[in-house]
């Protein structure tokens, strides 16, 4: 579910959209694939370097390894030296192990040391798991503070006295006792106050979720995407 709810932000389609490349808006060069890897943070050349190593592969990104990791040490916009690479990408799709390298080093990149944060707060709901995966994303998987391991140590430092909820779920933060919800309606304030206008779909979609009681997603999930529609995401 999750991995829906987060293409449908990074690509605006609920359904995964894997062969999706074009230019990035936000100044990361070409963004492609279901979570938007781009050419200049350096995930793109980390998809095509695995997928380099896959059965099916033919060697039609070899041309780009070269430019694609000057971008990605310099963190490049530029597209310069990359003409036919999102026809390439999206012919790649056809082949099945390119999404599913994709999904590999989405997991290895994001979503693990996502899980890390998990696991040490002591999360109990789906809508908190996705959006720390969806902020390992969104701002980088780090420790650094504006990465999410900054948001997450600036969200604990707003709660000094014990937060009850209606939950279900309390977090031991600071050695008082906080209630999950409350703790991710924080988080996600914080997040958009560093992030600023372009994160505000984002945000607004989890704090819909969270408004609708839907913690755990043991139901289809209805959600607006950046367009301002309301979806229904399923497994």
């Amino acid at each position: 579910m999750s991995t829906y709810i987060i293409g449908l932000y990074q690509s605006g389609f609920v359904a995964s959209y894997p062969a999706r490349c074009e230019k990035d808006d936000s100044g990361g060069g070409l963004a492609s694939g279901y979570i938007n890897f781009t050419t200049g943070n350096g995930d793109a050349l980390e998809v095509i370097q695995e997928y380099q190593k896959t059965a099916n592969y033919t060697g039609g990104f070899d041309k780009y390894i070269g430019t694609l990791k000057k971008l990605a040490a310099t963190h490049s916009s530029s597209t310069a030296g990359l003409d036919g690479y999102c026809d390439l990408w999206t012919k790649s799709c056809k082949d099945p192990n390119f999404f599913a390298t994709q999904i590999a080093v989405a997991n290895s990149r994001y979503q693990a040391p996502s899980l890390k944060y998990v696991k040490k707060l002591g999360i109990q709901y789906a809508v908190s798991r996705s959006v720390l995966y969806d902020t390992a994303i969104v701002n980088g998987p780090k420790d650094t503070s504006d990465n999410i391991g900054g948001l997450v140590r600036a969200t604990n430092a707003m709660f000094t006295k014990n937060t009850p909820g209606n939950s279900g779920s309390m977090l031991s933060i600071n050695g008082v006792k906080v209630d999950e919800i409350a703790w991710l309606k924080k988080f996600l304030q914080i997040r958009l106050s560093k992030n600023g206008a372009g994160d505000k779909a984002n945000v607004n979609g989890y704090l819909y979720i969270i408004k609708h009681g839907n913690y755990d997603w043991d139901s289809p999930v209805k959600v607006p995407g950046p367009d301002g529609k309301i979806y229904t995401v399923r497994c």
